[in-house]
Formats: C-alpha cells, structure tokens, sequence
C-alpha cells in the first residue's frame, strides 16, 4: 500500500495537529474529576500534597498509611476543603494489605484509575554498621511495598480494562545522592534505585494494557520526615553527626513546599504522561549540579564589570 504526501498536506500539518484539542483545563481538570487514585503514605508529606492536588481536581482519593491518628487527621481536613478523600489503614510492608486497599477502593468508588506509591522511610546508618533489621524495614517499605501495591493495582485495571496511570516515587538517591558530607543512606540508596528500574520494567509489560507507567524523583523536601528523621542516628552516633549533617545539609537544595514536587507527580497522573513510558523524572532543585556562585559576564549591565580601563 502506497501512501503520497503531498504538499499540501505538509503545509497543513502544523495548523491540523492543533485543531480539536482538548483544553489544559480539560487535560488538568475536567477529566480528571470522577477518577478514583490511591496514594500511599497519603497523610503526611509529600502524599499528602499529592492527595491535595488529585482531589482539588475532582479525584477522588483513598489514603493509604499505618497512622491512624495523621490519617484520620488528614481525612478530615480535606473532606472539610469539600474534597472526596478516604483514609484506609494499610502496612506497605504486608502484600496482603496492598491488595486489601485496592481491593476497599474498588468497593468504596467502583474502580481504580491511579496509584501513587509513595510511602517511605529512611534514616542514616553507616554501610559498616548497617543492622540487618533495619536495611529489611527501608528495602520492605520503599521498594518491596511500591512493586506489590502497583502490582494489585494493576490486576484491577487489566481487569477493568482501564487505562490508568501507575506513579513511582524514588528519590534522586537513585543516583547517589544522600546526605552531603555524610552519605550514610546506602540501604535507601539501593531502594530508590531499584525503584527506578523496576518502573522501567514494569511499564514495558502494562503498556500493552495502556497502562502508564512513570516515576518521580524528588530531592530534599521540607516535610514532617525531614525534620523529625534523625533521631535513631543522633542516639546511634552522638552529636557530632547531626552537626555536620546540618551544616553539609544546608548545601542542598530543598523543596520549602512538597507541592513543589507533587505538581509533577500529579501531571504524570493526567493525558500529559500519555506518550511516556518508563520514564524517571528527577524533581531535585539540581542537586546534583554545581552551580555558578557569580554572574561572570562582562557585557551585560548588572554583572561583574570587566577590567579596568585604567589598570
């Protein structure tokens, strides 16, 4: 079969690929509303801003944490804002809990459009002191917990045939980054990065379901974690520790507001993440990166002037 191109047709490709679109606010809202998504680690945090986002949009949300009294707190204030929003007590950690929140999601809204595994934990421990329990607890939570509730979601879609959107959470300790100065965070290094690649995986055997697979990766975030983590290092190490995890830390860039981050995660939940397919986004204020100090330029008012004339 032949197929000519002629130039009329490209000349018109422009002005035709932006006919009957779809609005951005049809894309980030109106088609959002009526969806249903669960978010782990829903009650604090960045699932919490996650949650806030998805449900300002019409979503509506189960929160899925072990908490009870943060998320029922959390259940509260937003159903107070008017938002759909449920909480359901759920361990990572257990397989059977994964599916036994799907599975109270489908009875509670009918279906399961979105999951957002995003429930973590972490703290410091250096690689030569690493206690056996407490490297199972991080790889149990923060990949074990994301690969099997992703897992249950998606037998609900397969089987619902729904087009839905599964969203990773990493960390930009995929790539090594930890605590400057410090490190200490293997164990939640080897997490995160399995986490990366497993999306990869992952949305190469859903994609032939339409089902989008994508992950996120934030950096340092100013949340109830960041502030209060630390402490079984500081009882572990002493002082010393925490001192040059402060001053090393104040190097890093960090989301002030976790909905720096749960913007991203959010627009990966919509048509806007409909032609990426495994894919990490990394939402770390470049932390990798070393950035100019000055602005080096000699020609543009404002910079650093250039040498004397007089010199």
């Amino acid at each position: 079969m032949s197929f000519n191109i002629t130039p009329e047709m490209i000349a018109g490709l422009a002005k035709n690929s932006t006919q009957n679109l779809r609005s951005l606010s049809e894309v980030f809202c109106s088609d959002m509303a009526g969806k249903v998504a669960i978010v782990t680690g829903g009650a604090t945090g960045l699932g919490y801003n996650v949650v806030n986002r998805l449900a300002e949009a019409g979503v509506k949300v189960v929160i899925a944490s072990r908490d009870e009294g943060r998320g029922k707190e959390a259940e509260e204030a937003f159903r107070a804002k008017g938002y759909e929003v449920t909480w359901k007590h759920t361990d990572v950690t257990l397989v059977k809990d994964c599916y036994e929140v799907v599975d109270f999601a489908v009875k509670t809204y009918g279906k399961l459009d979105i999951a957002v595994t995003n429930a973590a934990v972490w703290n410091m421990y250096s690689f030569l002191d690493m206690p056996e329990e407490v490297f199972d607890n991080v790889l149990a939570t923060d990949m074990k917990g994301e690969y099997f509730l992703a897992q249950a979601a998606a037998r609900v879609m397969v089987e619902q045939k729904i087009k839905g959107k599964i969203v990773f959470i990493s960390s930009v300790a995929h790539k090594g980054s930890d605590c400057p100065g410090v490190a200490m965070m293997t164990h939640y290094n080897a997490a995160k990065g399995a986490v990366v690649s497993m999306t990869k995986g992952i949305a190469k055997e859903l994609h032939q379901y339409g089902i989008s697979v994508n992950c996120v990766a934030p950096g340092g975030m100013f949340t109830r974690g960041a502030l209060t983590n630390g402490g079984e290092a500081a009882s572990f190490y002493g002082a010393e520790l925490m001192e040059d995890r402060g001053k090393y830390g104040r190097e890093t860039p960090s989301a002030m507001n976790p909905d720096e981050v749960a913007l991203v995660v959010f627009a990966l939940c919509t048509d806007m993440s409909n032609f990426m397919v495994g894919e990490t986004v990394d939402v770390d204020g470049g932390s990798m990166w070393s950035f100019q100090k000055q602005p080096w330029s000699y020609t543009v008012e404002g910079c650093i002037p250039g040498p004397s004339k007089d010199a």
